[in-house]
């Protein structure tokens, strides 16, 4: 006969929970500049030391369309903060955030690989 403090094994086991929608796309965002520091050492190791310099405004472009993203998701389901103009004005700052990164890591990103 079980003891009265054993549980069943189905009560014992927990359910599986996902991670949030934020943590997914911070863990997405975190695999983007894994792969971006990844590829700056790869590329001072295989030049022989060379370095990408006036590139670091590319790492403001993860994390503003992760940003973006989250927004997104919050304002479809209405738990922006501010609302609708709220999330408008991040989504101002996140795409501000992105352009100015492309438009001032691009161009240095370029002139590295020219010479």
């Amino acid at each position: 006969m079980p003891d009265a403090n054993e549980k069943d094994p189905k009560e014992q086991r927990s359910g599986y929970t996902p991670a949030s929608f934020e943590k997914r796309a911070a863990a997405w965002m975190g695999i983007a500049y894994v792969l971006m520091l990844l590829f700056v050492i790869n590329f001072a190791i295989y030049t022989g030391g060379r370095q990408l310099p006036g590139t670091f405004p590319l790492f403001l472009v993860p994390v503003s369309v992760a940003l973006a993203v989250v927004a997104v998701h919050r304002m479809r389901n209405g738990a922006i903060a501010g609302g609708i103009p709220g999330g408008v004005a991040v989504l101002a700052v996140c795409a501000l955030g992105t352009v100015l990164g492309l438009a001032l890591g691009v161009p240095a990103l370029i002139a590295a690989f020219g010479g």
